[in-house]
C-alpha cells in the first residue's frame, strides 16, 4: 500500500525525517546536503562525494558512490535491488526509538516502484511491445497540433512537454481522452523524489489520491482483460514515465538553449535530436540518483556492505566521472565514450520507463527544433523544491519571437 496511515501518524514521521535529514548535513556530508538541496551546484556535491573514494558512508545512513565503475557494478548486480529486503533475522523491523525510513513511511508497492528485478525485466518487455517501433510516425500529428496551438509564448513544460507525454501514453493505452490521465500524472510527478526525500503532507495526500484514481482509470472498462504485468507497466508509465519523459524533454531543450552552437546544429539537422537526448541522459539525467538495498553481505570496492544496508548511486555524478568520460562536464553531441548510461537499467524500474520516455523526448525535441527554430527563454526555468532524484522542472517559460 502507498500508505494507510492517518495524518496524525504520517505528519510526525515526515517531520522527524525532514528534521533528521537537515541534521545529517551539518558536518558537510555531500549526500546529506544533496538530500536537503543545500547547494545551488549539485555537481560540486557529486565531485565531493567522488573525492571520498569508490564508496563512502553517509551520515544519512547510506553507502554512497559517485564513481562510474562502482556505480555500474552496483546497478547491474542482482544482489542489490529497490525492494526493501525482509531479512530472516528480523533486522528489517525498526525499533520505536529509531528514525523512520522513507520505505516505512511511504511504501511504494502499489505503484510498482519497489519490485524484484525479474518483475522489471518482464515489465520492460511489456512496455517495448506496447510502444512499438513506429512511435514517432504515429505521434507526429499530435506534436504538430500541440505546437501550432501554443502561439509565440508558452511554458515548455506545462503547455507542451507534459501534455505531449501524457497524450502519448493515452495513445499507447488506447484512450480517446487524455485530460484526466494528464492531471493524475501531474499529481504523481513527485513520486520518484519521495523514495529518498520526505514530501509535505499535502503532497503525500495528493499522491495517494492520484495513485488510487489511476488504478481505476488504467484498469479500463474490463479489468479482467488486463494482465497483472500489463497493469503494472501502465501504472509505472503513468506515475513516473510521463514526468520522466517531460523532464527529459525540457532538460534537453534547456541544454541546447544554453549552447547556441549546438542548438544551431540541431535546428539545421533535427535528426541530431536523438544525440541531444542521449547526451542529456548522461550530462543532465532525468534520474539523478538511485537508491537500492543489499540482499546479502556484499564486498564492494574493498568494503563489506551488510545485508539490508541502503546503497545510493549518484547517477549524475558518476556519469561525470573524469576516470570514465573525456571532458565529462562538456555537453557533446558527438561524444565517443562507449560506456552505457547508468540511468536506465533493464531490470530496474527505470528500464521499464526507457522504451517510452526516450522516444517521447526525442520526438518532442525534434518537433521543437523543426517548428520553433527561434525558441529562447522568456524567464528562468523553475525547478521543484527538494527533488534530489529528478531535479524536476516545474515551469519553463519560452518565446519564439525576438
Amino acid at each position: 500500500m502507498i500508505s494507510t496511515k492517518t495524518d496524525s501518524e504520517l505528519g510526525p514521521e515526515l517531520m522527524t525525517l525532514r528534521g533528521m535529514q537537515w541534521i545529517y548535513g551539518i558536518k558537510g556530508d555531500p549526500y546529506a546536503l544533496l538530500l536537503r538541496a543545500e547547494s545551488d551546484d549539485p555537481h560540486e556535491l557529486g565531485r565531493r562525494a567522488r573525492d571520498h573514494g569508490a564508496l563512502m558512508w553517509s551520515t544519512a545512513e547510506s553507502w554512497v558512490t559517485a564513481r562510474y565503475s562502482t556505480a555500474a557494478a552496483i546497478l547491474n548486480d542482482p544482489r542489490f535491488g529497490v525492494r526493501y529486503p525482509k531479512l530472516a533475522n528480523g533486522a528489517d523491523e525498526a525499533n520505536p526509538w529509531q528514525v523512520p525510513a522513507m520505505h516505512d513511511i511511504l511504501p511504494l508497492d502499489d505503484v510498482y516502484l519497489a519490485m524484484d528485478r525479474e518483475v522489471y525485466r518482464r515489465l520492460r518487455e511489456v512496455t517495448v511491445a506496447a510502444v512499438g517501433t513506429d512511435f514517432a510516425a504515429r505521434t507526429a500529428e499530435q506534436r504538430e497540433t500541440e505546437l501550432e496551438r501554443l502561439g509565440t509564448a508558452f511554458d515548455l513544460m506545462t503547455d507542451f512537454a507534459h501534455p505531449l507525454a501524457a497524450g502519448a501514453l493515452a495513445g499507447v493505452l488506447g484512450m480517446a481522452d487524455a485530460s484526466r490521465l494528464a492531471a493524475l500524472c501531474a499529481a504523481t510527478a513527485p513520486v520518484l523524489d519521495t523514495t529518498v526525500c520526505p514530501p509535505r503532507m499535502a503532497t503525500v495526500r495528493e499522491l495517494i489520491t492520484a495513485a488510487r484514481e489511476l488504478r481505476g482509470l488504467l484498469a479500463g472498462p474490463a479489468p479482467e482483460d488486463v494482465t497483472a504485468d500489463r497493469f503494472a507497466a501502465r501504472m509505472l508509465l503513468a506515475v513516473a514515465g510521463v514526468h520522466l519523459a517531460a523532464n527529459l524533454t525540457t532538460r534537453t531543450v534547456s541544454a541546447l538553449l544554453d549552447r547556441p552552437d549546438v542548438w544551431t546544429a540541431v535546428r539545421e539537422d533535427p535528426e541530431l535530436s536523438a544525440a541531444a537526448v542521449r547526451e542529456t541522459v548522461r550530462h543532465t539525467p532525468p534520474v539523478r540518483l538511485q537508491k537500492l538495498f543489499a540482499y546479502e553481505d556484499v564486498e564492494l570496492a574493498g568494503t563489506l556492505v551488510p545485508a539490508g544496508a541502503e546503497v545510493t548511486v549518484l547517477v549524475e555524478a558518476a556519469q561525470r566521472d573524469p576516470d570514465a568520460f573525456t571532458n565529462p562536464d562538456r555537453f557533446e553531441l558527438s561524444r565517443t565514450d562507449a560506456l552505457e548510461s547508468l540511468v536506465f537499467t533493464d531490470d530496474l524500474y527505470t528500464g521499464v520507463l526507457e522504451p517510452f520516455a526516450v522516444p517521447v523526448a526525442t520526438a518532442a525535441v525534434t518537433a521543437v527544433a523543426t517548428r520553433c527554430p527561434a525558441l529562447r527563454r522568456a524567464e528562468p526555468e523553475l525547478r521543484r523544491l527538494r527533488a534530489p532524484v529528478t531535479g524536476g522542472v516545474l515551469f519553463f517559460p519560452v518565446t519564439t519571437v525576438g
